[in-house]
């Protein structure tokens, strides 16, 4: 009796739910960056707090809409309330995702993205909608974001040892200004 009396007196908490309306595939399609079918390969958490997302790579072996690579990494929000989208390794999905930035400052990088609400079909068959598939783009799309970070880096590197030179060689100028005097050799 008085273990039921404990769970009444127990004020209830609110359960945050994803919560989105049914979209059809058409409309998915138009809203859609870029759509295949992929088996997934890996899941991996990035980030913390409100940043967390999980990063899904793809085998991806049909292409109907948009640029995809043949290993296709699709960010999705990591928290349930969110409505992220957490596939088994080794399930094949048609996946319908947009474009968006992941990260934050020099780190951001675009990428696809998708959620629960994007229309995401938990099967190998891909509706006929989508017409007939297209090969990937060979590479994987990681490598191609590591390629941009990496001339990214290079490109601020560089920048900042011009300014460092020409720093150098300004004082260098002001030095043999400063030695040089007209008139001092004239004695």
């Amino acid at each position: 009796m008085l273990g039921v009396l404990a769970v009444v007196l127990v004020p209830p908490t609110k359960a945050y739910a994803c919560d989105c309306p049914g979209i059809s595939t058409s409309r998915a399609l138009r809203q859609s960056t870029a759509v295949f079918r992929g088996t997934v390969l890996d899941k991996d958490s990035v980030g913390h707090g409100d940043d967390a997302r999980t990063d899904i790579r793809f085998e991806v072996d049909s292409v109907y809409k948009g640029t995809v690579f043949r290993e296709q990494v699709v960010a999705s929000p990591k928290d349930a309330t969110a409505c992220g989208l957490d596939p088994q390794v080794g399930s094949t999905w048609v996946i319908f995702a947009t474009e968006g930035i992941e990260g934050t400052g020099n780190d951001a990088v675009q990428r696809l993205v998708t959620t629960l609400c994007a229309g995401n079909v938990p099967s190998g068959t891909a509706p006929s909608i989508l017409g007939r598939g297209r090969p990937p783009v060979s590479g994987a799309s990681d490598r191609e974001e590591q390629s941009l970070n990496t001339d990214k880096a290079l490109s601020r590197g560089l920048a900042i040892g011009g300014i460092a030179l020409l720093s150098i060689v300004a004082m260098g100028a002001v030095a043999l200004a400063a030695l040089w005097r007209p008139g001092r050799l004239s004695r």
